[in-house]
């Protein structure tokens, strides 16, 4: 891909994004996670204890995208959830031992693919490659923005267009 330095950089960022998660899911299909790998590690890595709705808060997207994901974790038995009993509103997510089993190989998974995106780039080049990427983040957290939820599940046409009028 050639890059254009006239073109967004959410156009690359986007692309990226989406080879990698395609990639990371190819290693791990096996594990019956879909997409979701960072999830259950951000799950593990606020343990004893985080909640649904910090789980959405802390991956930026909708209490319902974040129900799903974690209501599939537990179906296949990664996750469980307990009520939290200071606020019976709020449940506690807690890795099971299936789950607990899993985030070494998504690790290994997430630290083999980084070695790919990296091949051919030297040591100064990837402090430099990590400081812009700082950088980058830094300075578009500092713009006004609309705070925008992610929301994974596809939509659906709104309106079913009637041409027999």
């Amino acid at each position: 891909m050639k890059i254009d330095p006239n073109q967004p950089l959410a156009v690359y960022f986007a692309y990226l994004t989406k080879q990698y998660i395609g990639a990371v899911s190819k290693k791990l299909k096996h594990l019956d996670i879909n997409r979701y790998f960072f999830t259950l590690i951000t799950i593990y890595e606020h343990q004893p204890e985080i909640t649904q709705q910090q789980l959405a808060d802390k991956l930026q997207t909708d209490k319902v995208t974040t129900f799903r994901v974690v209501d599939h974790f537990c179906r296949v038995g990664y996750v469980r959830r307990e009520v939290n009993p200071e606020d019976r509103r709020s449940m506690y997510l807690y890795l099971t031992p299936k789950g607990m089993k899993a985030i070494p190989e998504i690790k290994k998974a997430y630290a083999n693919l980084n070695t790919v995106c990296l091949v051919g780039i030297d040591e100064h080049e990837k402090e430099t490659f990590y400081k812009v990427l700082g950088r980058i983040i830094e300075n578009i957290e500092k713009e006004p923005k609309v705070s925008i939820k992610i929301n994974y599940k596809q939509e659906k046409s709104r309106k079913k267009l009637d041409y027999a009028r």
